[in-house]
């Protein structure tokens, strides 16, 4: 519970770094005036200034931590010279000191932690003489508290920079997630466009120039959806849903509009996929027909075999060409597809098949 409190506090201070230390600045000064007035003791304007330049620091802690602490240190040790007993504020020391630990730089910090560390001495000579019994206690005493101080700052410290890590993971696989996403629309899109035009400039017939430009215009309005479903740049309408093995009929017949001659099996009983494995199917049905078109040579033809199995899905894409299916293996086709693959457990295997020709065999598990 104490965790879970102690959670959600760094999380509100991160959210609103002013407003929590500004509280926290007012909190202890109200703290040390609670401490100076309510004794009988009279209270005297140096120690009610020093309360004020020990506190006030605070409430930008985290904005300049290194300033901060120095200004907590020079009030510090002002208050020895003009201050006559020992200020609640003081314990903004500890404070500066944490920030400093947490959020400044490591050389600075352990400079800093050495200063807190020497400026006990003269604070504890201060009220205690040297030769009294409780000099050395009351010594062990601040020392303890500082040494506390560090450690949980270096803790917090640890914490912000896993933090960080953490997020810039996030961003390189989100960057790479793009970048497959984006490879693998463009690389087929284009590939069907580029045969579409080749087609259209030498058909004889206007029907067949009509028919290759309607498929170049839906191929392209089809990979500018896509692009912009990667992207995450559509606000004003519904994302489309993501493709998956469902929508492999409609990717298998602009395939063929783009020239190549292929046919699409299924074997047992299909169901239906998590997102990310249907988009993974897809994904790679998609580029191993882009490496066919691009690859396989003039008069070729595929076949993509959707094998159905209790615990995986098995893609079977194959082509009777004389090419290389997958390239030369410099550009992103089989990294790409393994990049898909292989993270979700699953296994990928391309390469020439005896007979002539090419093959590229994906098993995804249906559970990951």
């Amino acid at each position: 519970m104490l965790r879970l409190v102690l959670g959600r506090g760094h999380n509100w201070l991160d959210r609103h770094p002013v407003a929590g230390d500004s509280a926290l600045a007012v909190t202890l000064l109200a703290f040390s005036a609670s401490t100076l007035f309510g004794d009988e003791a009279p209270v005297s304007a140096a120690e009610v200034v020093f309360s004020v330049l020990l506190a006030a620091p605070l409430a930008l802690r985290r904005r300049a931590p290194v300033a901060v602490f120095a200004a907590v240190m020079l009030a510090c040790a002002g208050q020895l010279v003009f201050v006559d007993r020992f200020l609640a504020a003081n314990a903004a020391a500890l404070v500066a000191l944490y920030t400093l630990v947490a959020y400044g730089p490591r050389r600075l910090a352990a400079i800093g932690c050495g200063v807190a560390l020497a400026g006990t001495v003269p604070m504890v000579a201060r009220v205690n003489d040297f030769t009294s019994d409780s000099w050395f206690l009351t010594w062990l005493v601040l020392a303890v508290h500082l040494a506390f101080a560090a450690v949980l700052g270096d803790r917090r410290h640890t914490q912000i920079l896993a933090r960080e890590r953490l997020a810039e993971d996030a961003a390189a696989a989100e960057r790479e997630r793009i970048a497959r996403e984006l490879h693998d629309v463009v690389a087929h899109s284009l590939s069907v466009v580029i045969a579409q035009a080749d087609g259209g400039r030498y058909a004889q017939e206007p029907g067949a120039a009509q028919a290759a430009l309607r498929t170049i215009s839906a191929t392209a309005r089809e990979a500018l959806r896509e692009m912009r479903h990667a992207l995450g740049t559509v606000h004003d309408a519904p994302l489309h849903p993501q493709p998956g093995a469902g929508e492999l009929p409609g990717l298998v017949a602009r395939t063929r509009d783009a020239g190549l001659t292929v046919e699409l099996a299924e074997e047992g009983s299909p169901r239906p996929l998590a997102p990310a494995a249907g988009l993974t199917v897809y994904r790679v049905a998609q580029e191993a027909l882009t490496n066919v078109l691009k690859h396989a040579g003039p008069g070729a033809s595929a076949t993509v075999l959707l094998r159905w199995e209790p615990e995986r899905v098995t893609l079977i894409v194959r082509d009777d060409g004389t090419g290389a299916g997958a390239g030369d293996g410099r550009g992103r086709g089989l990294a790409g597809m393994r990049e898909r693959v292989e993270p979700r457990g699953g296994t990928l295997v391309a390469g020439p098949r005896p007979e002539g020709g090419f093959e590229v065999r994906a098993a995804i598990p249906v559970r990951s």
